[in-house]
């Protein structure tokens, strides 16, 4: 008898007690690749690879605290849909609070509002294992954890809004280290590394600029090269950085965007940059892009890009010049479901030395 009153009353308990549920949503991109070996000395092989494009899982929520201030949280990790390697690295994760005429507060791993800008522009975002997009090439995207979040509401304009978007963080007395997902700062201070943004949103143009304060980062990126012996040699390179991005993009009525980023980056000095980064003077790069979704078939949009990288350094040696052109189409199914092909080039250049990789793919991407 007792235990029935116990339930009872637990269960009058809950049914009483209102709890927003959490949502659950992620995405799951895989693709087929066609990448050809472009060897220096080795006979070179047709290699077809199946990739993970950004496949996560993630479960987030808001709960009403009073008319203005909501609770929030979010926390996502990335799985590999071609089934190789390790499982559930770390993505975005975070506990906060948003005021509806304040802004949003968050604490936790995030990424910065530098790379956030990214998305806006990067028409092959995440293609190729994520070894396609700006990411392949650009310093700058990533996610730092040990963070403080501000978000801005959007402060209006007659025209457009206005949002201010700041991450500070903290080393927590550590050096720069990159942790399954996540980036570490240095130092010990919250603030000592820290990124910002600012940006203009309108239905006819998007414009920003973002900077990174010591926010650790790679240098020399390689993007999607699959030679086992490729005469351009070496890798990317671990070090803060400061860097200052600048995005643009203007809808055009009849669907055509078009997307154009500028970035430079400075090895910033910092406890755990990688040998070597010491040497490195300047990063910059840019990219131009456009997508054009048919008017007349409105599941099809048809979309190509430029980017190019170039690192310098401070002695002798021969920068690093990387550029990459991509073409390609989605056939969106619904909202959630689309399907892609596309081909790519990339060339990397230092010296006299050369290496070339074509790349020909097609996938498909559900988001729920």
């Amino acid at each position: 008898m007792k235990t029935k009153i116990a339930a009872a009353i637990a269960l009058t308990l809950l049914a009483g007690s209102t709890f927003a549920a959490p949502t659950l949503y992620g995405e799951i991109d895989a693709s087929l690749d066609y990448l050809p070996e472009d060897n220096a000395t080795k006979s070179d092989r047709d290699v077809w690879e199946l990739s993970s494009n950004s496949s996560f899982i993630g479960i987030k929520g808001e709960e009403k605290l009073t008319e203005r201030l909501n609770a929030v949280y979010a926390i996502e990790w990335a799985f590999n849909a071609d089934g190789e390697g390790a499982d559930w690295a770390k993505r975005n994760r975070f506990v906060g609070l948003k005021d509806s005429k304040l802004g949003t507060l968050k604490v936790g791993a995030h990424d910065t509002p530098l790379k956030q800008f990214s998305s806006v522009v990067d028409t092959f975002n995440n293609y190729v294992a994520n070894k396609a997009d700006v990411s392949g090439i650009f310093t700058g995207e990533n996610r730092v954890a040990n963070a403080v979040v501000y978000e801005s509401p959007a402060i209006a304009l007659p025209t457009g809004a206005i949002k201010v978007n700041a991450l500070l963080a903290t080393g927590e007395a550590s050096a720069i280290k990159s942790d399954n997902g996540v980036v570490k700062t240095a130092g010990r201070g919250l603030g000592d590394a820290w990124s910002a943004s600012l940006a203009y949103e309108s239905p006819a143009v998007i414009a920003g600029i973002a900077y990174d304060n010591a926010i650790p980062s790679n240098f020399l990126g390689r993007g999607f090269v699959n030679a086992s012996e490729p005469e351009v040699t070496g890798g990317s390179l671990f070090a803060a950085a400061n860097t200052i991005r600048v995005i643009g993009r203007v809808n055009v009525q009849g669907g055509l965007a078009l997307k154009a980023l500028y970035q430079t980056s400075e090895v910033e000095q910092a406890e755990g940059n990688a040998v070597g980064t010491e040497l490195i003077d300047d990063a910059q790069g840019w990219l131009v892009g456009a997508e054009y979704n048919l008017p007349t078939a409105k599941a099809w949009t048809v979309k190509a890009q430029y980017s190019q990288n170039s690192t310098s350094f401070k002695n002798a040696s021969a920068d690093l010049d990387a550029e990459q052109i991509f073409a390609g189409a989605d056939y969106a199914f619904n909202k959630q479901v689309k399907a892609y092909g596309y081909a790519g080039y990339l060339t990397l250049e230092r010296g006299n030395a050369e290496t070339k990789q074509p790349v020909v793919g097609t996938g498909l991407e559900f988001k729920f």
